[in-house]
């Protein structure tokens, strides 16, 4: 007698979306996006996306004999603007505890004299996320507009919280919104009818942080990291650049849908030549949707 829950039932003013509303920390009248309302990048496996944009021409870079920058679009962090048209901006990352304001602001500060454009610090809970309005108040009293970069985990409602005091939130597809604790050898998808079924609470999860990013002018870095795809991802994709690429291409998706373009992309893999490989497929794959994202090393 358990109810199933559909893609419709999470349509405004169902009881779904009143329910979920309070748990990912909005507006029951804030509109809740379903997998019906994305524009989604045609399916690899199946051959649509070589239908409707072409075949894969291997394509990573605008020349393999010089070096060119790839064009890009500006996205931009408080004061500092990434893409083509703009110097390599230099991100470090701090190493005290978020919770420690002083601490962090102090290292913050030194991070900023020796010349870094913008620092990242780790979230994993409220307490972080409300750490993080206090150190960015601090630095705007001691006159520094530095950038802060928020390392996201597992929590939406904790990364709306914190998009709304840093000027960057990085999310990691794999344990943000597709991450739910699933062991990879209980999952299977073999179709992608199967596969792309599964969107639900991922773009229920995903949508409203887009939102808050959109309304206090956020960037945002979609980074997929090799070591923790998600058991869904493993499934379809296997543990392979090809999974980490189109990882990243769903979350970006949701991303178009909403309008929203402030972000950029990074491909994480302590094994170089999978990261090296993760990074020119996806350069590959955005020629071949002429998408002109800026990419994210480190």
């Amino acid at each position: 007698e358990t109810r199933l829950w559909t893609p419709d039932d999470m349509a405004l003013g169902s009881r779904a979306a009143l329910r979920a509303a309070p748990r990912m920390g909005i507006d029951p009248e804030t509109r809740l996006w379903t997998p019906d309302d994305i524009l989604w990048t045609p399916p690899e496996k199946s051959g649509e996306r070589a239908e409707k944009f072409g075949p894969l021409t291997g394509k990573y870079c605008e020349d393999l004999a010089s070096v060119f920058r790839r064009k890009t679009r500006t996205v931009t962090a408080g004061p500092v603007k990434f893409g083509s048209e703009h110097p390599i901006v230099r991100q470090t990352m701090g190493t005290t505890s978020t919770k420690d304001v002083k601490g962090t602001v102090d290292q913050i500060m030194r991070c900023a004299d020796v010349g870094f454009d913008l620092v990242r610090i780790t979230v994993v809970g409220m307490k972080e996320a409300n750490a993080c309005h206090e150190i960015r108040d601090s630095l705007n009293r001691k006159g520094y507009d530095i950038p802060l970069c928020a390392d996201m985990h597992f929590q939406p409602k904790v990364a709306i919280k914190t998009a709304e005091a840093v000027e960057k939130i990085r999310i990691n597809p794999g344990n943000f919104a597709d991450g739910r604790k699933q062991d990879e050898d209980e999952v299977s998808y073999e179709t992608d009818e199967d596969f792309l079924r599964d969107r639900d609470y991922m773009v229920e999860a995903f949508t409203p942080l887009i939102e808050t990013c959109k309304k206090f002018d956020r960037a945002m870095r979609i980074g997929t990291n090799h070591g923790s795809l998600s058991a869904r991802i493993l499934s379809f994709y296997g543990d392979s650049p090809r999974g980490m690429v189109e990882s990243a291409i769903e979350f970006a998706d949701m991303c178009r849908a909403l309008d929203y373009h402030n972000f950029v992309f990074s491909m994480k893999a302590s094994n170089p030549v999978v990261m090296i490989q993760g990074y020119r497929l996806l350069a590959a794959e955005m020629y071949r949707l002429g998408w002109d994202y800026p990419l994210h090393l480190g």
